[in-house]
C-alpha cells in the first residue's frame, strides 16, 4: 500500500554529537482530499466546456439550417411566379449553406477522433511547395478576386507528412486569414527551411487578435473579441483541430499578432530523410 508522507528534519546534538532528528506524518488523506477536489473541477470545467460547445455547435448549424429550410420551402411555394434567375440565386444560398453545414459536421467528427485518438497520420515524403500551390490555386477559385501571394524559394527540402491533413492545416489557416481581412488585403503563404523542419507561415493585414486573447487562441470553441463583433460564423474548433494534426507531426504551431494590424500564424513540419537528387 502506498501511503503519502510529510518529512520535516532538523540539525541537534545527541549524547555530544552532530544528529538529525527527522518526523513522518501520514497525509495520504488529505492528499487523497486534494485529488477528489482537483478531479472536482476537472470535471466541472469538462461540463462548462461542453455546454458552452453545444450551445455554440447548435448556433451554427442553425443558422445554415434555416436558410436552407427557408430557400427551399419559397421555391417549393413560389415556383411558378419566381423568375429563372431568382430561383438560380436561391439556390446558390442553398448551396452555400450546405457547404457550410458539412464543414460544421467534418470539424466536429474530425475533433472527436482526434481526442478519442482515432485519427491515423499517415506519413511519407511530399512536395509542401507543391501542396501550397495546389491549396492556392484551390482556395482563388473558392474565393475569386482575394489576393493569395506565395512566397516560396526554389528549391525546398521535402517534409515527411500525411498530405491530407497538412492540407487540411492549410485550408484552415488561409480561410481564417481572408475572413478576418479585407477584400484588397493581400494573405501570404510562405515557407522555408529553418534549420532540420519546414516552416510554414500564413499572413494577413487584417484586424489582428488582442495581446489578451492570444494565449488561448488554440482553445477548443474560444472566441476572441473581434469574432464576436463582426459575427464570423464557425463552431471555434478550426485552430484547435491545426494544433493537433500539426502536433501528431511532430510539429509546433504558434501565432503572432497585433491588434489592429495582422495576424501570422507559423507551423513547421518534420524533413524527410534526405535522399540523392530530391528537392523542391
Amino acid at each position: 500500500k502506498e501511503i503519502w508522507v510529510s518529512t520535516v528534519g532538523a540539525r541537534t546534538e545527541y549524547q555530544g554529537r552532530l544528529a538529525g532528528l527527522v518526523s513522518f506524518r501520514d497525509i495520504t488523506e488529505h492528499k487523497q482530499v486534494e485529488e477528489k477536489a482537483r478531479e472536482a473541477e476537472a470535471l466541472k470545467e469538462l461540463n462548462r466546456m461542453r455546454t458552452e460547445l453545444l450551445s455554440n455547435v447548435s448556433h451554427e448549424l442553425r443558422t445554415p439550417l434555416a436558410t436552407v429550410k427557408g430557400y427551399s420551402t419559397m421555391l417549393l411555394d413560389y415556383d411558378r411566379r419566381l423568375r429563372r434567375d431568382e430561383k438560380r440565386k436561391y439556390l446558390r444560398f442553398i448551396d452555400k449553406a450546405s457547404d457550410r453545414l458539412v464543414e460544421l459536421i467534418d470539424q466536429l467528427l474530425d475533433m472527436s477522433r482526434l481526442e478519442a485518438g482515432l485519427v491515423e497520420i499517415k506519413r511519407e515524403p511530399a512536395s509542401v511547395s507543391k501542396l501550397i500551390k495546389e491549396v492556392v490555386a484551390e482556395t482563388q477559385v473558392r474565393k475569386p478576386g482575394r489576393q493569395l501571394v506565395m512566397g516560396l524559394p526554389g528549391r525546398l527540402p521535402r517534409s515527411n507528412i500525411d498530405v491530407r491533413r497538412i492540407r487540411q492545416v492549410l485550408e484552415n489557416l488561409i480561410d481564417n486569414a481572408i475572413k478576418y481581412s479585407g477584400e484588397e488585403m493581400e494573405v501570404v503563404i510562405s515557407a522555408r527551411q529553418v534549420r532540420r523542419k519546414l516552416l510554414v507561415s500564413v499572413t494577413d493585414r487584417g484586424i489582428g487578435i488582442p495581446g489578451d486573447d492570444l494565449p488561448r487562441v488554440f482553445d477548443r470553441i474560444y472566441r476572441t473579441r473581434q469574432r464576436k463583433v463582426i459575427e464570423v460564423g464557425g463552431a471555434g474548433l478550426g485552430l484547435s483541430i491545426c494544433q493537433k494534426l500539426v502536433e501528431a507531426h511532430k510539429g509546433r504551431i504558434w501565432i503572432e499578432s497585433e491588434e489592429g494590424k495582422g495576424t501570422a500564424v507559423f507551423f513547421t513540419l518534420p524533413l524527410a530523410v534526405p535522399k540523392k537528387g530530391r528537392s523542391m
